[in-house]
């Protein structure tokens, strides 16, 4: 039985990364051989620039002057052995001093090449050969007056030593010259190497331009671009748009990251919509509970104010027809009554005006708070004549967005509260500010400060919560329910209320402290009066 073959497994994507390293690592192998391709024919360049300009072309001239001097020689001796004048003798005289140093500077151009020293050699034996044959002996012989001197520098001999001479300068001038051409031939070669190099160079910078500017298409930005595009159709609502993979291996595995994301949000999303709508009908329910409640606020404060009245009105009515025969248990008894009545009464006012907070607001207006704290002095005046309370204003209060009513019963209590719990030493002093806040919130801050009995610091969130009361009843009357109305009003105006800890050596009393937004509280103002 032969075994199934097994299929080949799909080769696996190169990752960016790898794509990137093998690219560079090419770019790289290929620019590191042009560059050493560029220096070595640039150094070869130089080189044989410096040889053609230091060693061949000097060496050539030298050759050519070696050939001189030994001319200058033959002509002057040729010259004197026909005119036996000694100026003929100068010439052969000052090419002989020179011709060493001549000789001396060509063998040291020459350097170590063997067949240039060869050529170099020959033509130095044969120059010594003429000069030893024929130049010296035919000199000395004519400055003597023999006649056979004479002879000697005419002879057929000296033409042909001569001749030698000139053959073995010409061969070594020849291979100088060989080798000046050589040279001045590599360096062509060398500069074409180099600029080939650099022209290749600078096509393989450009073929290396393109190919990642295509790689970065290809790999990088057509892929982001995709996901972009996908991303934003999921964004902009179509959650079931299903994100593929492309690209490299990374931009694969973010595609499918950002897939299994979009799968959990759009669940989450589904569940939200479950939730939404939960929300909606509870919120329907809610409504309709609200309605209910402001329903019975209503009931509470028509229908229950009624009988409560009834019971004061005939409970007094009861003491005044029957008063004499009442004894003083009674009485008590009915003031008791009376009293528990008239508190009931007020507490379904305060919380009657608690619940219509926002209510019955739709818009704001702008709203003068110095008119706003008239109109709640007003209110106040029989207390404030009783107790010679002086009231201050320390700055002229600002104008904001909001509801009159609502910002006049703010002033209302928590100037009220100043007068009610006052020491009975001195005459209660309410001081009344604003100012600019400067903290970048764009805020207006009012403090309201008394030098009443005060309130501990360690109460400063309790005294805003409903029905707490520091205090006991008989001693300071109310509800309990005026610095909640309070704070609920500032909260509805997007401000906030807090109690203000005095230092110790400010003396006894309360400092309130509550912010109202500049401008018009989110574009709620419905009319707005300009300020006197």
């Amino acid at each position: 039985m032969t075994a199934a073959t097994e299929p080949p497994s799909p080769a696996r994507p190169w990752r960016l990364r790898r794509r990137i390293g093998t690219n560079f690592g090419w770019l790289a192998a290929v620019s590191a051989l042009l560059l050493a391709l560029i220096t070595f024919s640039t150094v070869r360049f130089i080189l044989t620039g410096n040889d053609v300009i230091r060693r061949w072309e000097p060496a050539t001239r030298q050759t050519e002057r070696v050939l001189t001097d030994l001319l200058d020689q033959e002509t002057g001796v040729r010259g004197y052995a026909l005119t036996r004048d000694p100026a003929f003798l100068q010439p052969y005289r000052t090419a002989v001093t020179v011709e060493q140093r001549h000789l001396e500077r060509l063998a040291s151009l020459l350097g170590s090449d063997a067949s240039l020293h060869r050529r170099f050699s020959a033509l130095g034996a044969a120059a010594r050969a003429w000069q030893r044959g024929i130049a010296q002996p035919a000199v000395r012989g004519i400055a003597a007056g023999d006649p056979a001197a004479i002879r000697l520098a005419e002879s057929m001999r000296a033409k042909a030593l001569f001749d030698d001479v000139r053959a073995k300068a010409a061969a070594l001038s020849n291979a100088v010259q060989a080798r000046t051409d050589d040279a001045r031939k590599q360096r062509r070669d060398y500069l074409v190497v180099f600029v080939a190099a650099l022209v290749v160079s600078i096509g393989v910078i450009v073929a290396a331009g393109v190919v990642i500017w295509r790689g970065l298409h290809r790999w990088v930005l057509d892929p982001i671009e995709r996901l972009g595009r996908d991303t934003r159709e999921v964004a902009g609502g179509d959650t079931y748009r299903q994100i593929g993979p492309a690209g490299p291996a990374e931009f694969a595995e973010l595609s499918r990251d950002v897939e299994a994301m979009r799968l959990q949000i759009a669940g989450q999303l589904a569940r939200a919509e479950e939730i939404q709508e939960e929300l909606r009908i509870q919120g329907d329910e809610l409504a309709r509970s609200n309605d209910d409640l402001q329903q019975f606020a209503y009931v509470a404060s028509h229908d229950l104010s009624e009988p409560l009245r009834k019971v004061a009105n005939f409970c007094q009515l009861l003491e005044r027809q029957y008063g004499p025969q009442l004894d003083d248990r009674a009485r008590q008894y009915i003031d008791f009554a009376v009293d528990g009545a008239k508190r009931m009464q007020r507490l379904i006012t305060d919380l009657l005006a608690l619940s219509r907070v926002g209510r019955t607001t739709e818009q704001f207006v702008e709203v003068d708070l110095d008119a706003a704290l008239d109109d709640a002095l007003a209110t106040l005046a029989e207390t404030i004549n009783e107790s010679g309370a002086q009231v201050e204003r320390l700055a002229r209060l600002p104008v904001v967005a909001g509801d009159q009513s609502l910002l006049t019963s703010l002033l209302e209590n928590l100037v009220g509260n100043a007068l009610k719990y006052r020491r009975e030493d001195v005459a209660p002093v309410v001081r009344i500010a604003a100012t600019d806040d400067d903290g970048g919130d764009d805020l207006w801050t009012i403090t309201v400060e008394d030098n009443g009995i005060g309130i501990d610091p360690q109460y400063a969130e309790r005294i805003f919560v409903v029905f707490q009361r520091l205090h006991l009843r008989d001693k300071y009357g109310g509800t309990g329910i005026g610095l909640a109305l309070c704070r609920k009003i500032i909260e509805f105006h997007g401000g906030r209320i807090w109690l203000v800890e005095r230092p110790v050596e400010s003396g006894p009393g309360a400092t309130f402290r509550f912010t109202f937004p500049k401008g018009d509280a989110g574009g709620r103002i419905a009319s707005a009066e300009p300020r006197d």
